[in-house]
Formats: structure tokens, sequence, C-alpha cells
């Protein structure tokens, strides 16, 4: 049975149902998730076996697993995975039932709530662009290194060849005899 994130915030829950899917707020996402705290291209789920595999896309907001900032690591069932500010519990179909979510809160990760007086999220929600959570204050996460190789930066453009600067005054020679006029 294809694993699920399920919802233990607002919204609704996910179906994993294609070997790679694609998690953000753009159009061509294959799972969209409708916040402004979710980058257009958020990050990506692989399935491998009995686990998953999720990467940030260099996500505004990123991911995080059991509460821990990641650029990518592994799911497994039970495991929750917050995007921007939706948390999910990883579950394959033929599992074991799964407590609730008030009762996940205890065996999970302290995470400290992100949680800002000031916050107005109709505001949130209609920018433009995604909008920065606040980190946990006092609480330090690890952040993975990334995976990929640096790019080498690109070689030195060419010199421009000098410009070719023509006076004004060029004299014409003579024309020759065989393009009379008469």
């Amino acid at each position: 049975m294809p694993a699920q994130l399920l919802a233990l915030t607002d919204g609704p829950s996910i179906v994993l149902d294609k070997p790679i899917l694609l998690l953000g707020r753009h159009p061509e996402c294959d799972i969209q998730i409708e916040s402004r705290k979710v980058s257009r291209r958020h990050c990506c789920i692989a399935q491998v076996a009995d686990y998953l595999v999720v990467r940030d896309l260099d996500s505004t907001n990123g991911i995080r697993i059991n509460g821990a900032r990641v650029q990518e690591g592994k799911l497994h069932h039970g495991d929750e995975l917050t995007i921007g500010n939706n948390r999910y519990q990883v579950s394959w179909s033929d599992a074991a039932p799964q407590p609730q979510a008030s009762l996940l809160k205890r065996e999970l990760a302290p995470v400290a709530p992100v949680v800002d007086p000031n916050d107005d999220d109709e505001l949130l929600e209609a920018c433009e662009n995604p909008v920065p959570l606040a980190e946990p204050v006092g609480l330090k996460l690890p952040v993975a290194p990334r995976l990929a190789k640096p790019l080498k930066p690109p070689p030195p453009p060419e010199p421009a060849p000098e410009a070719l600067i023509l006076p004004d005054d060029i004299p014409l020679a003579p024309a020759s005899g065989s393009h009379s006029g008469h």
C-alpha cells in the first residue's frame, strides 16, 4: 500500500502514490500546499523500499524531521515531517494504527513553538513570496550539510575584439573604366 502523510495540522492528508513527488505551491507540483509559508517548489519525496527520502529544494522555511531542520533525510513509519508550518506523520496503510496527534507530541523530539503573537496569518497568506518562519528561540537545531558538490565557477569571458574605428573622411578609390556612365 502507498505511504501517506497524515495531516497533524489543518489541511488534507497526502497519499504518496508515485515513486517521486514534488511538493510546493506551484500549480505544476504533484502535491500543492496552499500556504505562503511553503515555497513554490518546496521539497521532493521519493519512496525507497520501507522508507521515504525527502529533500529540501532550497525553500525559504525548509523541512524538519521530528523537529530537526534538515536538507535531506530518511522518513520511516511514524516520523513527523514539517513542511513550512504544516505537520504530517508518515504512515503506511498496512501498518498498525497510530496514536492520536496529542499523544505524538510526547514521543517526538521537543520542539519550541514557533508562534509570534503579532503574526497575522491572513496577512501572511496574502503575500506574494514565502514568508520566513521565526526560528525557535533558545533552541539550536542541526542543519544537515548539502550533499551535492558545488559547481565549478564558469571560465572568465573571452576578451571582446577591439572595435574597428573608421575615420569620417575616407578617400575613395577612383572608379574603373568599365563602369563609366556614358
